[in-house]
């Protein structure tokens, strides 16, 4: 059973009404002290000040009070209602609130957030959250009255299970809302409570989404699958809407959420052990076409463009249609996470039109990424993707909210279950923050967990850039791009793999434990793995318009074995590792666009295409069905030009033992096995070739084919 409590941290604007007061048999009314709390690592000698926006940051700070065990204590009184800056005074330093996500820029600078909150204003108050793998639910939530006591409006008051209101649930004595459900199915859930007073005046709604499920889900026990909505299956030929005069790789090709939706249901994605689906941006981008890169037309195919807020791609589907996408996902336990673009709008964005003079918007010192004095680095945070494109400044506090709302109703109204943040480099920190801050709110509460992955393209010495981002108060991971260019040149490319061993050494150094990556063959923005390793791209193969862009399908053997030994290593590796729709079958691909051909499925794959697929399939289950391969530590045994052993491992003695070979003769290695596998023993299959092997410690003897993998897991009667 898995209780969950709303804490009572009153630095969080969304928890900054203090409790109730007033009898247990009546309509309680709301208190409205604000109160910041610092409870220093150390102790600290001398006072502990607060500088705020409310007396524009006035030199003479103002003192917290030590409550005796050397947490600091400053109770607001008379401001106006509205959000503040502020800061903590430590001896002659200013510091940030570190238990607070909210951050307010002022000016130049960057302070801690406060909202003093409208005290005429109902609230609801979670008293009791309660939910157990058999599919029970107990949940208590408190209508708490404005100061100006104007009562509860009997209409507005509705507590909601799965969209059905529960009337039975409200008790208008007590103002309070009680829900005790018994033998819920297994998947996801929600709460809704709302509410408002007699003078029409809203509480903040409660979202509570839940899961009935019989263990923890964990982000890592399974794949992450990109499926590129446009380029994935066409489901519904009726949403079919190309622009005219604009070439077939730039241009609408159909896909659809319907032809995602068929293929949860056909259980494409169960067999490739998926458990997370990443799928393209979904609001509406603009109709026509648009002058791109290499002077080419183009059009919003690929979801980068929004143009309007809170309404769905209408060639990708409507609003019912994404639901019916993320409900077949959660039938089977996938999670399902959007593309979430909040570093620029298209121009016809009603944002740009109303917004642009308001601060909204970087414009007068915004210039086009890459450009003459405007490089993607030195002004990645005001630099706009092209002219069409108004990047947004995070700097604007009314911005922030209001992004902040609408991520938080496309996670409600499609029930995601987490986002993928594109060109995190170019927003300020703010934005990842406050997302998170968001979503760990709603965690408070129900105990349901959210993945928020980065996208921040770096190259090889891009750890720090990667890792800045990544804290349980932003990003849980991000794309592990510093990894992926040493994967191509070793698997693709053919080189040794020593360059591959060497960077998943510099990652454990570089990030925090915990972290969630994503290690990755391939993805949108860069030509396709296996057009690579059958050197389709020399020669100007790699532009995506050109007469040497690669052939329809790969027919090289070899190019084939390369995938193989790729997707051996980046799905056996720690965090959350991607397939890219496609790569799983070796679909060709030039530069972006030419990288997102359309899906092919069944009888339209080779058999050295059906083959691949067949070894993904196996890979992941593999990982699903074995934690080793999702949380175990990894552990190099052997690496050399062509041949790379580890060992993934549990404290409990099990583990898992992945083998690259890419000679041309059969290695037998005597390993020298670490960490808990060094005193285990036990039998271990391949799941390739069914061959097993019998674990004896320090002198287990391992023997991998000619240009083979092999992955040993423990042999289950």
């Amino acid at each position: 059973m898995k209780r969950f409590r709303l804490p009572r941290r009153l630095t969080l604007p969304a928890l900054l009404t203090a409790a109730a007061c007033g009898e247990s048999d009546s309509i309680p009314v709301r208190t409205c002290d604000v109160t910041l709390t610092y409870a220093p690592q150390q102790s600290v000698a001398g006072t502990v000040q607060v500088m705020g926006e409310w007396n524009n940051f006035a030199s003479l700070s103002q003192p917290m009070t030590d409550r005796g065990d050397g947490v600091f204590t400053l109770r607001l009184e008379g401001l106006e209602p509205r959000a503040y800056g502020y800061r903590f005074v430590v001896g002659d330093k200013q510091e940030m609130d570190p238990e607070n996500p909210y951050s307010r820029w002022v000016r130049a600078e960057e302070y801690s957030r406060v909202i003093v909150p409208d005290c005429r204003q109902p609230v609801l108050e979670l008293n009791r959250f309660t939910v157990t793998p058999e599919g029970s639910l107990d949940v208590s939530v408190s209508y708490l009255d404005g100061t100006d006591k104007a009562g509860p409006a009997g209409d507005g008051m509705v507590l909601s299970l799965d969209g059905t209101p529960r009337p039975d649930a409200y008790d208008a004595a007590t103002g309070r809302f009680t829900l005790n459900v018994q033998g819920l199915e297994q998947g996801k859930h929600h709460v809704k409570v709302v509410a408002k007073d007699s003078q029409g005046r809203e509480a903040e709604s409660l979202y509570l989404p839940f899961w009935v499920e019989p263990e923890r889900f964990r982000w890592d026990s399974g794949l992450m699958y990109f499926a590129f909505t446009d380029r994935f299956h066409n489901g519904r030929r009726e949403n079919d809407a190309p622009v005219a005069d604009v070439d077939p790789i730039a241009n609408y090709l159909g896909g659809d959420f319907a032809g995602i939706t068929q293929k949860l249901e056909e259980g494409y994605f169960d067999a490739l052990g998926i458990r997370t689906l990443w799928i393209s941006p979904v609001d509406q981008n603009p109709e026509g076409r648009f002058i791109g890169t290499g002077g080419k037309y183009y059009t919003g195919y690929h979801g980068y463009w929004p143009s309007k807020p809170r309404e769905t791609q209408h060639r990708f589907g409507s609003l019912e249609e994404l639901r019916a996408l993320t409900a077949a996902a959660h039938k089977r336990g996938i999670r399902v996470i959007a593309d979430l673009v909040l570093n620029h709008v298209h121009e016809e964005h009603p944002y740009w039109a109303n917004h642009a003079r308001d601060g909204w918007f970087n414009t007068a010192a915004s210039c086009v990424c890459g450009t003459q004095d405007c490089d993607w680095d030195a002004k990645r945070l005001t630099c706009k993707f092209t002219d069409y494109l108004p990047d947004f400044n995070w700097r604007s506090s009314d911005f922030v909210d209001q992004f902040a709302a609408d991520t938080l109703w496309w996670l409600e109204q499609a029930d995601f279950d987490g986002f993928r943040m594109d060109a995190v480099k170019h927003m300020e920190q703010v934005a990842g923050r406050t997302i998170r801050g968001k979503l760990n709110d709603i965690t408070a509460m129900t105990g349901t967990e959210f993945y928020l992955v980065g996208e921040t393209y770096v190259f090889t010495d891009g750890r720090p850039q990667i890792a800045r981002y990544i804290s349980p108060r932003e990003l849980d991971g991000q794309f592990d791009f510093p990894l992926y260019w040493p994967v191509r040149e070793a698997f693709a490319d053919g080189k040794g793999l020593q360059r591959v061993d060497d960077a998943v050494r510099a990652n454990e150094e570089a990030y925090v434990p915990g972290t969630l990556n994503s290690p990755f063959l391939g993805n949108h923005d860069v030509a396709r793995f296996i057009s690579q390793a059958a050197g389709q791209l020399h020669e100007g193969g790699s532009d995506p318009f050109g007469p040497n862009r690669p052939s329809t399908a790969v027919t090289d053997p070899a190019a084939f074995e390369k995938m193989k030994y790729g997707f051996a290593f980046v799905l056996t590796q720690p965090g959350v590792p991607l397939v890219y729709y496609g790569d799983e079958v070796g679909l060709p691909g030039a530069n972006d666009p030419d990288n997102r051909r359309f899906m092919r499925f069944g009888s339209a794959l080779a058999p050295l295409e059906r083959d691949l697929l067949d070894f993904v399939r196996k890979l992941g289950q593999a990982r699903r069905a074995h934690e080793a391969l999702q949380t175990g530590a990894r552990r190099t045994l052997r690496v050399e030009d062509d041949l790379y052993v580890f060992q993934r491992d549990l404290p409990n003695g099990k583990g898992a033992l992945v083998a690259i070979n890419r000679s041309a003769l059969e290695r037998s290695v005597v390993l020298e096995l670490m960490g808990s596998l060094a005193a285990s023993s036990g039998t271990y299959v391949d799941i390739f070739s069914g061959q097993t092997l019998q674990l004896a410690g320090t002198e287990t003897v391992l023997v991998v084919p000619p240009r083979g993998v092999a992955v040993y897991v423990p042999h289950q009667e």
